[in-house]
């Protein structure tokens, strides 16, 4: 019997004794492998096992000290291997879909393939000690099992079987989940940090992740990296948080917490990171480092897997969970000032495999998805409003962009921190202008389709409102870019960009046509089969919203960034945060200002307020709130060699040029385009 009212860390402590005595029972096994169940029974004992010896390792060796690099590259490996792309891999793996379709038939290997899918989680549980979770899942490998002993193992039973688990263990993950978020009570990861010696990168082992050759190169190359050049930047990251709290007219100090979250390589940063922020009295939470995995082909067939139990009744008891999780956490989470986060570029970009056999939502499980997922938004900033909080980003390359890495990597460091004051005062030009605009015209140059008109909202008292904010380093670093929420109506055209990766996919020709600010058709070149290709976009950029307003247009004005994606020819690598200070960017989903809405925001320079912080979707807030917010924003840039002209637009049709044939053409921006120009 699980009780949920122990504190979180004792909650995923319970069944202790449980795993013990059924990794007794399946070890003991002796498992016929001729059929296809017995295959699969004798490989998710083998992870289970693998897990087990990772538990010892760390019982008997905490820091893994004990171990050389090379056993424990090894028993890395061993674990993940059979998730790896290859023939002996993934292809081969009972958590493709495909692979289980083919030894189960396609209902029933689906269910194979989540099932296994999930059981690969071990590796995470016992690093954590999530005893309540791994004792459940021995159970339920031995439950299945017993089935397949009485030959009685079919989709039905072994649905319920599996649901009733997802059920159990609703509340204890997403209660753990909350806190691992917003405590920094939760210190494992964190004890890893500051016991690691980071020149030794036998440390990486101990967070039972894939530790990929580059994660290696970029632990090496962060280990060697100048100290002082290191502390630098962690500092002028916190700074950068601390000076959103001063932009936004609030005081860091009546927050107790926040939360670092960084790319594993880059542990030294991260902890430096942490250091700096409990100089300045905020304690922070961290989790484990992020990682793109061992094989983005797998968490991307895997990513609808809830499709397989999720109805009516596992929302409302997810949502119920969320409640009583917030009501325990309450403190934590109002405590916490925001995330501090390092990300990564310049992976290898990823274009999936399109499979039959991968689950995907029904419509009407789309629909109670995005119902169920507005409510716990919902509570969540009711708990810790957003307008009180804050956060930072910044991103900097990973060792695979290639041999000028360490260029690339000092470029980046460059970009990432201009001067925000002499941005600041070149971007206000531009804002006086759009600031007396009916509505903005952007048109691509020959060969790019964007023909788009984005219409503003009306500026009633010029001396005291303003449209756009004002936008240097703070939250989104690097600096450069002015951003208005559009009206709706009157919001039409096509956006066109030849080539962009977008969270972590890759998009050719990619074409977006709105009507009254609402996209309304879409379109890319990424399969021969063009309904492979809507399918693509909507699953990745609009799902589970039939359709998407636009929420944000934005000019960026970072020409540096630009001339560098240049200069490493990797514009189609670098990340959204420096690609959208890259030229226009268009915004599909909600604003800016989403759930802050109502709050004022002032603009720096101008010191004037803000009007234009939401739309007519976003107004429904007052009336239905559940209809208001659509829980995605994908900024879509296009590149200022694509432009042919951004004009501002007047009521009585005169046109002032913002860019003109991929120059900025305001008085007063001229310094912009020193670096368009120079080779």
């Amino acid at each position: 019997m699980i009780d949920n009212n122990l504190k979180p860390v004792e909650c995923i402590r319970q069944g202790i004794d449980v795993w013990a005595d059924t990794l007794k029972k399946i070890k003991a096994l002796d498992i016929p492998v001729a059929e296809a169940w017995g295959k699969y029974f004798a490989a998710a004992r083998k992870n289970i096992l693998r897990a087990a010896e990772f538990e010892q390792m760390l019982k008997q060796d905490p820091e893994f000290k004990g171990f050389t690099l090379e056993q424990l590259q090894k028993q890395n490996h061993e674990y993940f291997a059979e998730v790896l792309p290859g023939a002996d891999g993934y292809d081969a793996c009972f958590a493709n879909p495909d692979y289980a379709a083919a030894m189960f038939g396609l209902q029933l290997g689906q269910l194979v393939s989540t099932l296994h899918a999930h059981m690969r989680n071990y590796l995470s549980w016992v690093r954590i000690g999530n005893y309540s979770q791994l004792s459940s899942c021995n159970n339920l490998y031995l439950s299945f099992y017993e089935l397949w002993e009485k030959g009685s193992i079919g989709f039905e039973n072994a649905l319920g079987l599996f649901s009733a688990h997802m059920l159990e263990q609703l509340e204890i993950t997403t209660t753990f989940g909350l806190y691992q978020a917003n405590d920094p009570e939760f210190s494992l990861y964190r004890d890893i940090l500051e016991s690691a010696d980071f020149s030794d990168l036998r440390y990486l082992y101990r967070f039972g992740i894939y530790v990929k050759p580059e994660i290696l190169k970029m632990a090496g190359f962060i280990a060697s990296y100048p100290e002082a050049d290191l502390r630098s930047l962690a500092k002028n990251h916190v700074e950068a948080f601390l000076n959103s709290f001063v932009r936004k007219n609030l005081d860091y100090r009546k927050k107790k917490y926040a939360r670092v979250i960084y790319p594993m390589g880059m542990e030294k940063l991260g902890l430096m990171m942490a250091q700096e922020l409990a100089a300045k009295g905020l304690p922070a939470s961290i989790g484990a480092p992020d990682t793109s995995g061992a094989n983005e082909q797998y968490s991307y067939d895997l990513r609808h897997n809830s499709a397989l139990y999720f109805d009516q009744k596992f929302a409302d008891q997810r949502i119920a969970a969320y409640e009583n999780a917030l009501a325990k956490l309450q403190d934590k989470v109002k405590g916490q000032a925001g995330p501090l986060v390092v990300q990564l570029f310049g992976e290898k970009p990823f274009v999936p495999v399109i499979k039959n056999t991968v689950l995907t939502m029904s419509e009407e499980q789309d629909k109670i998805q995005h119902v169920t997922q507005g409510k716990i938004t919902r509570m969540y900033y009711q708990t810790a409003p957003r307008e009180e909080a804050s956060f930072s980003m910044i991103a900097f390359p990973s060792t695979e962009i290639g041999e000028n890495f360490a260029d690339i990597f000092r470029d980046t460091l460059e970009i990432n921190t201009l001067d925000n004051m002499r941005y600041a005062k070149i971007q206000q030009y531009m804002i006086d202008i759009l600031d007396q605009a009916e509505y903005v015209h952007v048109r691509g140059v020959q060969g790019n389709e964007t023909d788009f008109r984005v219409q503003l909202h009306l500026v009633a008292e010029p001396t005291k409102e303003t449209l756009f904010e004002n936008c240097v380093a703070d939250v989104n670093i690097p600096v450069g870019e002015i951003f208005t929420s559009p009206k709706l109506t009157g919001t039409d055209g096509v956006l066109h960009v030849a080539d962009i990766f977008l969270r972590n996919l890759r998009y050719y020709n990619l074409k977006l046509t709105f009507k009254d600010g609402m996209v309304v058709d879409y379109s890319c070149s990424n399969f021969a089969d063009e309904a492979d290709n809507r399918k693509y976009v909507f699953d990745n950029l609009l799902k589970p919203n039939k359709t998407l307003p636009l929420g944000e247009f934005a000019i960026g004005t970072n020409t540096l960034a630009y001339r560098m994606a240049g200069k490493y020819d990797i514009r189609h690598l670098l990340p959204i945060l420096i690609t959208e200070k890259m030229g226009p960017h268009f915004a599909i989903g909600d604003t800016c200002y989403a759930y802050e809405e109502d709050s004022p925001h002032f603009s720096l320079l101008s010191k004037k307020l803000i009007i234009a912080t939401g739309n007519e979707k976003s107004s429904l807030r007052k009336t239905d709130p559940s209809q208001a917010y659509t829980g995605k924003h994908t900024d879509i840039t296009l590149p200022y060699d694509m432009l042919a002209e951004i004009s501002a637009v007047k009521a009585d049709g005169t046109r002032i040029p913002i860019i003109a044939d991929g120059l900025f053409a305001v008085a007063g921006t001229e310094e912009l385009n020193e670096p368009l120009k120079r080779p």
